[in-house]
């Protein structure tokens, strides 16, 4: 049986979509997009998912940095609206990450299942992201209090599925593979990640997606609580 237990953050323990969904539509409001475009916020919204992850792409390939990703990913979205680039507000990338790592809304179940795990497991993160902004997610959500440690992509340098990531981890939390465990959602960073990098696997799968019979995981939880029995069957 593992004695550590690693998670994903985002989409895993914090609610990402939630979150970032109501800074958008805060932000939509604040900046009265609706006299420069005839998009809704449901729009807004979606158009700027679209150019977010196409984006994130090209970070995580080492393509752009981090800084061109932050702004351009409001510029694309105001464009695609049809906002005059005059009209498109220059500070909005700012407000938007200053904003968004301090909403609080977690994954269904996500501290009931901390609660359980403390005392009885190590609990470390293993997350993609900017670390200032990963630490005010966990800061404002009064998660910090449930992690030994803290494995950020910007910080290793390399992000999830790259083995590097997995191995610091395992380093930063003085443990081997046999004492650990990792639960995230991603099909790629996260199964395919941490399989390649033989850890045993748990994938949050709450919306039910397939994955590919090369990528088995060592279980599926379509509900986080579920953790909390599937644990000690290892």
């Amino acid at each position: 049986m593992p004695n550590n237990i690693f998670f994903d953050l985002d989409h895993t323990i914090w609610d990402f979509d939630a979150n970032a969904d109501e800074t958008l539509r805060e932000l939509y409001e604040f900046y009265q997009l609706a006299q420069y475009s005839d998009h809704t916020p449901d729009e807004f919204v979606a158009i700027y998912y679209e150019k977010n992850d196409a984006l994130w792409t090209l970070y995580r390939q080492h393509k752009i940095k981090k800084e061109l990703l932050r702004t351009k990913r409001f510029t694309d979205t105001f464009l695609e609206m049809g906002v005059q680039a005059n009209d498109i507000p220059q500070d909005i990338w700012d407000r938007y990450l200053d904003i968004c790592p301090t909403k609080t809304k977690l994954m269904p179940g996500a501290i009931e299942t901390l609660d359980y795990l403390t005392g009885k497991y190590d609990i470390h993160l293993i997350t993609n992201g900017f670390a200032e902004t990963q630490r005010r997610k966990l800061k404002h959500s009064n998660l910090e209090k449930y992690f030994k440690t803290l494995t950020i992509s910007e910080e290793v340098g390399v992000q999830k599925p790259h083995p590097e990531i997995f191995s610091a981890a395992l380093k930063n939390a003085g443990s081997s593979l046999s004492q650990s465990s990792y639960v995230g959602d991603n099909p790629i960073a996260d199964v395919q990640g941490g399989l390649n990098s033989g850890w045993k696997v748990f994938w949050y799968n709450p919306h039910d997606k397939d994955l590919s019979d090369e990528l088995l995981t060592h279980s599926n939880l379509r509900m986080i609580l579920e953790l909390k029995e599937l644990i000690t069957q290892l």
